[in-house]
């Protein structure tokens, strides 16, 4: 019995081992190159990425590309990693990272245009590349577009993604829909009923990318399998006839990363299980179009922390431009120990829009965070909002804040509830209004400490 368990286990531990040995690193040299060699040697390196998207990879193959080098059209690579043997998309040699431009031109099939280009695929990484997708025409009405699209479509959970010191620059994609921009993860569903299955992604990593003049978003996530309301679970009917399919992605966590020049959101996570935003830089976002520079939609318990948001651009006309936000459909955000300043729009808003069937926004917690010289207002609350507590932060208000400190309104016909404010610091060094609390319910303001100049508020 024992020499059977040693034969087993010394089996196992060779496909193991050959596994890791079968791996191959492929090497694209725009230069010096060519398709007909075999890739593996940098001395026989490939030319293009269509040679590329002719090969299936293997979990462990890397696919690097020269530093330097510069690559026009859609990167497609097929195939699957496997847990601790990713595939990697990567650089060698030395100079500036190599660039891979789709140019807006996608294939018939494709949801949208993209440089890199994965769909319903798994264990993936991808590092040290600069991601374009510039359209050099239709400026006024550029294509939908990614800088890298990630797509599963009812194919249950694919696991593990990560990018790590990726620029994306100049993605001009279309400014009317959410649904486009720098990296987007989507999850979407078959035409017909029965073809669907249930899908997510779990584990999405970013780690030290930086986003520059990217259209509409930086990074986002969607899925197809989104309705829900404050109560139910999942497979069960609310508000009439609607189902609850409200089946989230798990473990992402964005890290390092700025946000810049972007036009409208910097970043969005949508319909994820308690994602992680940390350590992140936001500046100048919704450039173009209205927009707050980042948060957490139709999520569960999102954590955004040590993050700053700074110069997010009111255009006129827009209904948001903010350094963070807490949105609808979401349950117990915490935004803790963050720095937003000189936001054309104030600085938080916390909201949910009152004619969406089932919407909410409950439980949204707001602590440590100093608020420094927005525009306007401090915070918004919008909408059918409940049980808000904003406590331990500080602000420091000047002249700028022309509506009120603290900014309470009505969105879709709804009104916040239950919204508690104390242990809060605020500095006024020209604020006249504190307060608009509107039609709001069940308000709490207390042991808050007051500084500068007196506030002087009729509601």
């Amino acid at each position: 019995m024992n020499n059977n368990r040693v034969k087993i286990t010394t089996v196992l531990f060779l496909v193991f081992i050959f596994g890791i040995c079968s791996a191959k690193t492929y090497y694209i040299d725009h230069h010096n190159g060519n398709d007909e060699n075999d890739g593996i040697h940098k001395s026989t390196a490939w030319q293009s990425i269509e040679k590329v998207n002719t090969v299936e990879f293997l979990a462990g193959d890397s696919i690097l590309f020269i530093r330097g080098g510069e690559w026009k059209g859609n990167l497609k690579p097929a195939g699957n990693g496997k847990r601790n043997f990713t595939i990697v998309i990567g650089a060698y040699g030395e100079g500036a990272l190599p660039i891979i431009d789709a140019g807006g031109k996608k294939n018939e099939n494709d949801l949208m245009s993209a440089s890199i280009y994965l769909y319903n695929q798994e264990y993936w990484e991808i590092r040290d590349i600069e991601i374009r997708n510039f359209e050099p025409v239709n400026l006024d009405k550029p294509v939908k577009k990614a800088g890298i699209l990630v797509i599963g479509k009812d194919i249950g959970t694919l696991h593990d993604f990560k990018f790590e010191n990726l620029k994306i620059y100049k993605v001009n994609g279309s400014l009317v829909t959410r649904e486009n921009g720098g990296i987007f993860f989507n999850i979407i569903a078959d035409s017909i009923p029965e073809n669907r299955k249930p899908s997510n992604f779990d584990g999405i990593y970013l780690n030290n990318c930086y986003f520059l003049e990217v259209d509409r978003s930086g990074f986002q996530t969607q899925s197809f399998w989104k309705s829900r309301d404050l109560y139910s679970e999942f497979g069960q009917n609310f508000s009439g006839n609607k189902v609850n399919n409200w089946y989230p992605s798990h473990n992402i966590l964005i890290e390092h990363c700025k946000f810049e020049d972007v036009g409208g959101n910097g970043l969005i996570t949508r319909v994820a299980e308690s994602p992680v935003v940390q350590h992140n830089i936001f500046v100048k976002c919704s450039s173009r179009t209205t927009g707050n520079a980042s948060y957490p939609y139709n999520c569960n318990n999102a954590l955004w922390q040590y993050n700053e948001a700074c110069y997010t651009i009111y255009n006129e006309g827009d209904v948001d431009a903010s350094g963070f936000d807490s949105d609808y459909l979401c349950k117990n955000t915490i935004i803790q120990y963050n720095y937003s300043h000189h936001n054309d729009w104030g600085g938080l808003l916390v909201c949910s829009w009152g004619q969406v069937d089932g919407s909410f926004n409950d439980g949204t917690i707001v602590r440590y965070n100093v608020f420094q010289n927005e525009k306007h207002h401090m915070i918004r609350f919008s909408g059918n909002t409940s049980n808000t507590l904003i406590y331990n932060n500080i602000f420091v208000v000047d002249n700028e804040i022309d509506k009120a400190m603290l900014w309470y309104k009505q969105w879709g016909e709804k009104w916040p509830d239950n919204t508690v404010l104390k242990e809060n610091v605020f500095y006024n060094y020209g604020a006249e209004k504190f307060l608009l609390l509107g039609e709001t319910t069940n308000n709490t303001i207390s042991e808050n400490t007051l500084g500068g100049k007196t506030f002087i508020d009729d509601s």
